[in-house]
């Protein structure tokens, strides 16, 4: 029986073990320690005891390395792997070659889990066995023994990092900013990261807005002056095409629920002000969009903070000071946002709590209050999640 490597232990990582099992021998390796593990791992004994330490790892005892996509690939075990020239594989790898669904894989910098859900809300509503899988938050091996038509698989550009060997029915890229510079150091590796989805997709998509910097595309889509609905439902019109399917994608999503922390208008207070969470914002190009939509609502007034992944702000303070009235700054790199920020404009917070207090205490009748950060949240919040919650939780505990 082979072994196999698993690097990481989050929600992919514990898929993959799953998958394994009484298929191959495993091991785990993770670069935190047994305390910083998340609880789910640290109670599953089978886990936790085919968790290695990287001392105790022989790399000569693996005949393959299936890396989780959060993994840090800078570590020295990471490298070692790639020096001994033993096969990394992901679990969309494995997916993608293995089910027998038709499958569309979907990247971008933002929409990717919007689109996904409502491609699979448009296929469902029409008679289809669809799933949406993937980056959006349910592990693609979880799903291999499903019966699907259609796998809509979200990849994230750490997914693709890792392996760009995924073989595919569609593969959409829906638009490329600025993001995860912590991570790629560079925008041009960022972009090569993205354009790798391709490598071996049957039909190619992309948006019309980035054709200067991405390549051999089959069907352009627009996103031209659109809101953000209608720039997805173009990309989602352009996936139906490519699987030649005649679908009113507007009239099947008349149902459609959005997801949480989106754009999403959850609150109208006496005063008339609006109050939008948008805490999946988490890069500029995001919260540009947001922003945009919001001012179509009222005066604005946004919350913008947390850790900025190593993208360069100048623009977007410009861009904050000509587009709102007041501009609330928190989290760990709020220093590098407000640079070119108006000061009559701009308001400094402690952290998200005081910030939407602040928002409240300045606004006007009609107006809107929008958490937009630009930002990850993880120098405060274990998710973009949780920080939408918390956002919400203080306005309506008023």
């Amino acid at each position: 029986m082979e072994s196999v490597l698993i690097l990481g232990t989050g929600l992919t990582g514990r898929s993959v073990a799953r998958y394994l099992k009484d298929k191959s021998l495993f091991n785990f390796f993770d670069t935190r320690t047994k305390e910083e593990l998340s609880q789910i791992f640290s109670d599953n004994r089978e886990f936790l005891e085919n968790l290695k330490p990287y001392n105790q790892i022989d790399l000569n005892n693996y005949s393959r390395v299936i890396c989780s996509p959060g993994f840090d690939i800078k570590h020295k075990i990471y490298q070692n792997i790639i020096r001994k020239k033993i096969p990394i594989e992901t679990d969309i790898e494995i997916f993608t070659k293995k089910h027998d669904s038709k499958k569309i894989l979907i990247t971008g910098t933002n929409g990717k889990s919007t689109v996904c859900s409502m491609l699979e809300k448009i296929l469902i509503s029409n008679g289809f066995k669809a799933k949406a899988i993937g980056n959006i938050g349910l592990p693609v091996l979880d799903c291999i023994e499903e019966n699907l038509d259609y796998s809509l698989i979200e990849v994230s550009s750490f997914h693709l990092k890792i392996s760009n060997n995924l073989h595919c029915d569609v593969a959409t890229i829906l638009n490329i900013t600025e993001d995860h510079m912590d991570y790629h150091k560079t925008f041009e590796d960022y972009l090569k990261t993205k354009n790798s989805i391709f490598n071996k997709a049957k039909v190619k998509i992309g948006n019309e807005a980035n054709k200067h910097v991405i390549s051999d595309v089959d069907i352009f889509f627009s996103t031209q002056n659109l809101e953000i609905e209608e720039q997805n439902l173009n990309a989602i019109n352009a996936i139906l095409k490519s699987l030649n399917l005649e679908i009113d994608s507007r009239n099947s999503l008349e149902n459609y629920s959005k997801l949480e922390h989106r754009f999403e208008i959850f609150h109208k207070d006496k005063k008339g002000r609006i109050f939008i969470n948008d805490s999946k914002a988490t890069n500029i190009g995001a919260a540009k969009e947001a922003v945009k939509s919001a001012k179509k609502l009222g005066e604005v007034s946004v919350l913008c903070g947390g850790r900025g992944k190593g993208v360069d702000f100048n623009e977007f303070s410009n861009f904050l000071s000509i587009n709102c009235k007041n501009i609330i700054l928190f989290g760990e790199d709020k220093d590098q946002i407000k640079r070119n920020i108006s000061k009559e404009k701009l308001f400094e917070a402690k952290d998200l709590k005081e910030a939407t207090e602040i928002a409240k205490k300045i606004t006007l009748s009609d107006e809107v209050i929008l958490l937009s950060p630009a930002c990850s949240s993880f120098d405060a919040f274990p998710s973009y999640e949780e920080r939408g919650n918390i956002f919400k939780e203080t306005v309506l505990n008023e």
